[in-house]
């Protein structure tokens, strides 16, 4: 249960405006404490972020006060005599929806609204689609999120975490599906954002090349090492923050010392001409595996 304070922070509806919406349209009927406080549950805050929706699309108050509780409206004169069909449930009308009920359940730590959300996030298409369209801008407005405060860390944690969960379980469910053209991905050490490279490896693998995820902060010799026992004929690195770049920078050199017709990449909002010799994977999970993909297998024709 959330006080008022807690409810206004979370849905972003201050606490006057709560109480009006409670009062005057009866929107919502939040418990009382024995002190005589408001309490509201995480189904009174999903009915006040739908009203807030309504009312910011340029719905009047009333009639978007009866949308939330009836699920529809009669026509309104003041939209010209059309019909208003109230909305569904948050998470049932497309890729926003299912956005919003990400974060509100991040909010409020709400696991399995997370998880409702991830499912119909994943329903949306192909895994490089979900992954390129919704997956990352949702991921990006968590991080937004807990930035201003709106999300907790835990809250945060626990998001990222489930991802990470359902991008592993993508990664095994693709299998191994070899063509002789092994791969080795990870992050460079000291790095731990490992969402998209986890995210990329996975599309690789549905390409069916033969991937070894190492994951997040792989020490040099430890990528050395994987390079040589895969026998790989690629190395990416996910570069996701600036301070990623000298550490993949050293494991770029080693790899090249080592191997010098080793193919090299690097992807990730740091990878951009990471070195010399170092191809850098345009954006996109789905468009820089093929085109990994595609030069591998032009290396292999020439």
């Amino acid at each position: 249960m959330y006080t008022i304070k807690q409810a206004a922070r979370l849905t972003g509806v201050n606490e006057s405006l709560l109480r009006a919406w409670e009062r005057r349209y009866g929107v919502v009927a939040p418990r009382r404490s024995e002190s005589g406080y408001r309490l509201y549950d995480p189904a009174s805050l999903e009915t006040v972020l739908r009203m807030r929706r309504l009312v910011a699309a340029g719905w009047p108050t009333a009639e978007a006060a009866r949308a939330v509780r009836s699920g529809t409206v009669t026509p309104s004169p003041q939209r010209d005599a059309q019909p208003i069909v109230g909305p569904t449930p948050p998470g049932e009308t497309g890729a926003a929806a299912h956005r919003e009920q990400f974060l509100t359940s991040a909010a409020l730590m709400d696991a399995a609204g997370t998880e409702e959300s991830l499912d119909r996030g994943w329903s949306l298409g192909s895994f490089e689609h979900v992954v390129d369209s919704w997956l990352f801008p949702t991921l990006e407005a968590l991080g937004d999120g807990w930035a201003r405060g709106e999300i907790d860390v835990a809250g945060e944690h626990a998001a990222s975490h489930a991802v990470h969960r359902r991008l592993a379980a993508a990664f095994e469910a693709a299998g191994s599906r070899s063509r002789g053209l092994p791969v080795v991905v990870g992050l460079p050490p000291g790095s731990r954002h490992e969402l998209g490279g986890l995210a990329f490896a996975t599309a690789l693998r549905r390409r069916g090349l033969d991937v070894l995820y190492l994951g997040a902060d792989v020490p040099v010799t430890s990528w050395q090492s994987a390079v040589a026992r895969h026998a790989a004929r690629a190395a990416v690195l996910s570069v996701v923050m600036p301070e990623d770049r000298p550490p993949a920078v050293t494991v770029v050199e080693r790899l090249q010392g080592d191997d010098s017709g080793l193919l090299v990449a690097a992807g990730g909002r740091s990878g951009d001409d990471l070195a010399r010799g170092v191809r850098t994977l345009g954006p996109g999970i789905g468009a820089a595996a093929q085109e990994l993909d595609e030069l591998l297998h032009g290396e292999r024709a020439d």
